[in-house]
């Protein structure tokens, strides 16, 4: 179950920068919240009050007045377990694990439950009527590219991916109007991808934004976004978390494609498995 401070981590790239600074002003000074008026929140965060209401009913909570609810109720809980806590630190390390476990689930979750299946059924259309396909990502992001890539080629679609920037870059101004650009980017603020997108869609290409933030600078490009969204509990699963959605996205988005046609892709699937072993087959010497 999601605590408080967590559901705000989980929404945070989906919020207006107005609303980051009341859930960065939440997160930093949860012991304020149970004590202090709108207004008073108000006036030490310099936004108006509507944001701050709107930003704790874009968390799931009907009211400021549920809201400090919640969190001194989360407070009384924690100050019970703070003893125990506090006398077995390798036992709290040793949690960790668990909680990125629980990061992904959450994550996968609520890509479930958010997921326009409309949407990705018309982009799944796209995709089978496509020439090429060019898939950008960086960083932990270029994982989710290769992964979406290697798949689609075994899926029998032509499909290419650049480590190299300056050949992402390239490949994505030689796009047509029948191919598709497909960028991956948590923050949507990466400047390499943005730029690959940006080429691909002057080319004519269908472009496609996988972010965590529909607002972002990629998403304003794209022609359709999907959103990825990111949560954690520390700083290792900040590290760990970051790519789950992305990489869940990809799986559901090849789900859809196997689903539209089951006869077609099963035999592409079939053909790669066929090259696949026979690369494998070991050569006999005569």
């Amino acid at each position: 179950m999601f605590s408080w401070m967590n559901k705000y981590r989980l929404y945070y790239e989906s919020f207006s920068p107005a609303q980051r600074l009341v859930a960065d002003y939440f997160i930093k000074n949860p012991n304020k919240i149970g004590i202090m008026t709108l207004r008073q929140l108000s006036y030490e965060i310099k936004v108006g009050q509507h944001t701050i209401v709107r930003t704790i009913k874009d968390a799931g909570y009907s009211s400021w007045k549920e809201f400090q609810r919640v969190v001194l109720k989360e407070e009384v809980t924690s100050e019970k377990n703070m003893k125990v806590n506090q006398s077995n630190k390798k036992s709290k390390k040793g949690q960790i694990p668990l909680e990125v476990l629980q990061n992904d689930i959450e994550i996968i979750v609520k890509m479930a439950n958010e997921l326009n299946i409309q949407k990705l059924y018309e982009f799944v259309n796209i995709l089978k009527k496509s020439n090429i396909i060019d898939v950008y990502g960086m960083e932990n992001s270029s994982n989710a590219a290769a992964e979406l890539t290697g798949k689609l080629l075994h899926l029998g679609f032509s499909c290419r991916n650049y480590s190299d920037l300056f050949l992402q870059k390239i490949s994505a101004g030689h796009l047509e109007n029948k191919d598709v650009a497909i960028a991956f980017s948590i923050s949507g603020e990466t400047k390499a991808v943005i730029e690959a997108l940006e080429s691909a869609k002057k080319s004519g290409a269908k472009t496609v934004a996988i972010t965590s933030d529909n607002k972002s600078s990629l998403a304003k490009i794209a022609d359709y976004i999907f959103i990825t969204p990111t949560m954690y509990s520390n700083e290792v699963s900040r590290w760990i978390s970051s790519r789950i959605g992305q990489i869940a996205f990809v799986d559901a988005l090849c789900a859809a494609i196997l689903n539209s046609d089951t006869n077609r892709f099963s035999k592409e699937l079939k053909l790669s498995k066929i090259n696949f072993e026979n690369d494998m087959t070991p050569i006999c010497k005569v």
